[in-house]
């Protein structure tokens, strides 16, 4: 009997060991997969905020690219010699050029003549650097390559929507050259985007037409109507270039936008009498603004803006 019993508490401890030690697994592997879903968010809020933080940089670049694209544009210089100040015509040493943090460390001024530089540089370098933050942040995702076809299309369409905004802001002009390139640009994108050469499957491309003919066709009203006191033949052809990058759906909210910070700017310059009522405005900044936001907006908030759109 003794022997029986001894038997049992041996078994009974040996459960009891074996059940133990499996909770300390258990428990052990709970705490490894908490650390290691802790650091695999740490990673990936890192990798997210490398990636906004390069294009960030990136759009720093590009956007000193811009500055030089707006000006020799005008003058048809070519784009690949060095920067100079036109003042002096030294040419500007590669640490004087380095975007944002040169102009503020020499206060706006050349170094070797004291002239004072633009505004525009660095704002349109700054520019350019928070819509391409914008653009990492919310469309581009390095894991998904599907995303890297969209997130080109805007990199490019951004940069040119932001050169004709500044030249049109400074020289009261749309170039056209450059709206060409956004025209080429866009419906590339649009052609590489198609998923099935059927036609009911072309939502976007099809989107993307109505809404170049609707906003074209407005803008086209107006100018004919005013006779070009409303807004000139390029605003036309830059409104169809708006309507084809946000589509039918997007044309109403971004027209709306446009047409509102114009409105609201120009006001606000009548107070200060900056202007008055036949004063011309430049309107390409404003319609480039309208349709920056509405890509980027949706994004951003997007259960407040689809409320809007509903």
């Amino acid at each position: 009997m003794v022997p029986i019993l001894h038997l049992l508490v041996l078994c009974f401890l040996q459960v009891a060991s074996q059940i133990v030690s499996r909770r300390r697994v258990l428990h052990l592997k709970k705490k490894q997969s908490r650390k290691r879903l802790f650091f695999c968010g740490i990673i990936n809020d890192m990798s997210v905020s490398f990636i906004v933080f390069y294009f960030f940089v990136c759009g720093l670049i590009i956007g000193s690219f811009l500055n030089v694209v707006v000006y020799r544009l005008r003058e048809q210089e070519t784009l690949l010699g060095r920067s100079f100040c036109r003042s002096c015509q030294h040419q500007i040493r590669w640490y004087d050029n380095i975007p944002l943090i040169s102009f503020l460390i020499l206060g706006g001024k050349c170094r070797d003549c004291r002239a004072a530089f633009s505004w525009q540089y660095p704002i349109l370098e700054l520019v350019t650097a928070l819509c391409f933050a914008f653009i990492g942040q919310y469309f581009f995702q390095w894991d998904r390559p599907e995303t890297w076809l969209e997130t080109g299309f805007l990199v490019g369409i951004t940069s040119l929507l932001l050169v004709i905004a500044a030249y049109d802001l400074i020289h009261m002009e749309i170039p056209i050259t450059i709206l060409m390139i956004g025209f080429g640009w866009t419906v590339l994108f649009l052609l590489l985007d198609m998923q099935d050469f059927r036609f009911f499957l072309w939502d976007r491309q099809v989107q993307a037409l109505l809404g170049a003919l609707v906003v074209g066709a407005l803008f086209f009203a107006l100018v004919f109507i005013s006779h070009e006191t409303w807004m000139g033949w390029g605003d036309v052809w830059l409104g169809a270039l708006a309507g084809l990058i946000v589509g039918l759906s997007g044309a109403l909210f971004m027209m709306t936008l446009s047409f509102g910070s114009g409105a609201l700017v120009g006001i606000l310059l009548m107070i200060l009498n900056k202007k008055n009522m036949k004063s011309q405005i430049p309107f390409a900044p404003y319609l480039v603004l309208g349709t920056l936001l509405t890509l980027f907006l949706p994004h951003m908030f997007p259960e407040y803006i689809a409320r809007m759109l509903l």
